[in-house]
């Protein structure tokens, strides 16, 4: 794979999917964020009009990618938390978040700091 290929590549994985009401444009300000080149070499990078990769730019850009694929991987795995916990409350029969429920701190039900009394209003 050339430099340019694999430095596209790299763009795309630090770019990550777009976000909801995201254009590429802002997809790639946030790779040029977090890679610290500046918008222009990042978009050049993207619509493969950049002539040679550095090293140092090479460098920056494996760095935000690892970077990138760490932080989806905690992601995953913090998710995969929440289901676990979620099918743990099922089978213990405890209520889901959206009942009401008892103050029993022990099981980490009680009154949580953004629960409010209906009277108080918005």
């Amino acid at each position: 794979m050339s430099a340019r290929a694999e430095a596209r590549t790299l763009v795309e994985a630090i770019a990550g999917p777009l976000r909801l009401g995201e254009n590429v444009k802002a997809a790639l300000s946030r790779v040029a964020r977090a890679t610290g080149l500046n918008d222009r070499r990042v978009r050049g990078i993207w619509h493969n009009e950049a002539r040679s990769i550095r090293s140092d730019e090479m460098d920056r850009l494996r760095k935000a990618a690892r970077e990138a694929r760490a932080t989806e991987q905690a992601r995953d795995e913090y998710r995969a938390v929440l289901t676990k916990l979620a099918a743990c409350g099922t089978a213990l029969g405890l209520p889901g978040p959206d009942v009401d429920r008892p103050a029993d701190p022990g099981l980490g039900l009680g009154p949580r700091g953004d629960d409010r009394a209906v009277d108080r209003g918005s």
